[in-house]
């Protein structure tokens, strides 16, 4: 792609960056980072930005500023990721997004007593039956007053009783607390909020058989809803918490391999080559550092980062993944990061 109509001291600059994993800084003419991107193969990412495509008018107001350009080259995209999370946290660029406002995310309170309302948005965790956060305020919001719609909810013996209403009604105090034993159970065990899941489809497809259209909308909403809340916490959290995973990626000169306990990178590592002697060695160093790892403190902030590590062991094509159980195979595990 040929670069034209831009100043030759940023032709060269945009030429000289590797066809590599890593971050880009865009500067204005005062060093004032105003963009932070990551990219697999940076080259190909920052060249796009001077490309004769279209583009919105926010980049375009953004290109037009670009005065320099720094980068930094990571190992693999993970890394990549993480360090444009970090730096976007850290110096908030004018023309980033993502990330930059985490104290937005909000938590989800299932109410001790509130005729009307069963649960209620918050900014800040409470002690019980708090749940996030979550990035969606949106979804929340739409929650809030979904549950004002469908209850009271009772539990039946295979799944959750509740009918839509077009108007909240106001219940008694031992109906408000079924209710909300049932929203708690819902929030907080995968089997019941998958029972829940399928009780809500089964009343939107009755509802849509009857030509309640309006009503069937309403459930689907209700089904997005709750599937937000799923993957969010309850899928999320089974894959990850707690655990304690091997990572293996393939690299430009030999392997990387990363050490993830409780939603943290706790080591990395890079080897030219990889055996059995190596891996057992990086394993008793990153299982001496467990007790060393601080606590989280500002989980807002951390979810970012676990649903970076939490998308990015869902792409496989250079991986190989190991939970560390009991009865795991290093030499299988060694056997598919080679030949990946």
């Amino acid at each position: 792609m040929k670069l034209s109509g831009i100043p030759e001291n940023l032709v060269e600059k945009i030429n000289s960056i590797p066809a590599k994993p890593g971050i880009y800084q865009m500067k204005d003419i005062y060093g004032n980072i105003m963009y932070i991107g990551k990219s697999k193969t940076l080259k190909s990412r920052v060249r796009s930005y001077f490309s004769t495509q279209e583009k919105s008018n926010k980049i375009e107001r953004m290109v037009f500023h670009i005065h320099d350009i720094d980068y930094i080259v990571t190992d693999t995209h993970l890394e990549a990721q993480m360090l444009e999370c970090a730096l976007i946290k850290k110096l908030k660029p004018i023309y980033n997004a993502q990330f930059k406002n985490d104290q937005n995310y909000r938590y989800l309170k299932v109410e001790n007593y509130n005729k009307l309302k069963p649960v209620k948005i918050l900014n800040e965790r409470e002690d019980t039956n708090c749940f996030g956060p979550y990035r969606n305020k949106k979804i929340l919001l739409n929650l809030e007053k979904l549950f004002q719609n469908i209850y009271p909810l009772s539990k039946g013996r295979d799944t959750y009783k509740f009918t839509y209403k077009i108007l909240p009604e106001a219940i008694e105090k031992d109906t408000f607390e079924e209710n909300k034993c049932c929203l708690i159970e819902i929030l907080l065990d995968q089997a019941c909020m998958v029972k829940f899941l399928s009780e809500i489809e089964n009343k939107m497809r009755v509802a849509a058989s009857e030509f309640q259209f309006e009503t069937a909308a309403i459930y689907k909403d209700l089904l997005l809803h709750i599937k937000y809340l799923h993957d969010a916490t309850i899928k999320k959290d089974r894959r990850l918490k707690f655990q304690k995973i091997l990572m293996g990626e393939k690299i430009e000169v030999g392997y990387k391999l990363f050490y993830i306990f409780n939603e943290k990178i706790i080591l990395k590592k890079k080897y030219q080559e990889i055996t059995k002697e190596i891996v057992n060695g990086f394993l008793i160093q990153a299982k001496g550092l467990e007790g060393k790892i601080p606590g989280l403190k500002n989980e807002k902030s951390n979810l970012d980062f676990q649903h970076i590590l939490h998308a990015e062991m869902q792409d496989k094509a250079s991986k190989s993944i190991l939970h560390l159980h009991e009865d795991y195979d290093l030499q299988e595990f060694i056997n598919e990061l080679v030949n990946v």
